[in-house]
């Protein structure tokens, strides 16, 4: 066997036990954490003139599964346990996708077959280079900084349990977002909660106004739903 082939299959094998969670999982974590927003580093505008895609693949049209099939074949891990069927709303394959190569991406479609969303875990590091590579090929993204710090689970006054942050533990992150006219986008974090651990989304407008909808929503719990 190739010994780059080997070394992505136990590779990838470690990755399977902490990606299996997709980005939901992701966010969970966030929410066990507390951030404080600064001031965009640099007040520019996060459109760009270039249509985002996915490897060449359009955002929000039907029956691009062929097309996605045709890129899962290219990774031989992705043979195993049929991941190239594309049978299901989420599916998670191997892929190379700008500077990340040989990635866990979550992909997920529409009942039209439509790409909807494209969630890749890595490391910090992967993720400032993902960002350089887009700010080459899409421009300058919107880019804000935050701080944040880490909280865990804990049993507070009488037996009742929350969360409390963990003292002297603060992580700089850096957000890069492009949005085209079509209103997809692209989302890189530096980090999410965990150290040295980041991501980045690839969106159509139809979700991305759906996320949008529901952190409003979370933002007034009170309000109802239009």
């Amino acid at each position: 066997m190739n010994q780059r082939i080997l070394l992505s299959i136990i590779a990838v094998t470690g990755a399977l036990l902490f990606s299996s969670y997709g980005y939901a999982e992701s966010q969970a974590q966030k929410k066990g954490s507390s951030s404080v927003e600064q001031p965009p580093q640099m007040q520019l505008s996060n459109k760009t003139t270039q249509t985002i895609s996915f490897k060449g693949i359009p955002l929000g049209k039907p029956g691009v599964k062929n097309a996605l099939q045709k890129i899962c074949m290219g990774k031989k891990f992705n043979s195993m346990k049929d991941r190239c069927s594309f049978t299901d709303e989420k599916s998670m394959i191997l892929l190379d996708y700008e500077s990340l190569v040989d990635a866990i991406a979550l992909v997920t479609l529409s009942s039209d077959k439509a790409l909807i969303k494209v969630v890749i875990d890595g490391s910090t590091q992967e993720m400032l280079a993902l960002a350089k590579a887009l700010e080459k090929k899409y421009g300058k993204p919107l880019k804000q900084n935050a701080i944040v710090k880490k909280a865990i689970g804990t049993q507070l006054d009488q037996g009742t349990f929350g969360l409390k942050e963990v003292e002297g533990f603060q992580l700089d992150k850096e957000t890069f977002i492009w949005v085209d006219n079509q209103g997809s986008r692209i989302t890189v974090e530096s980090i999410y909660s965990d150290y040295d651990k980041g991501g980045v989304a690839i969106e159509s407008s139809a979700s991305v106004a759906a996320q949008d909808s529901a952190e409003k929503s979370a933002i007034e719990p009170g309000k109802p739903n239009p």
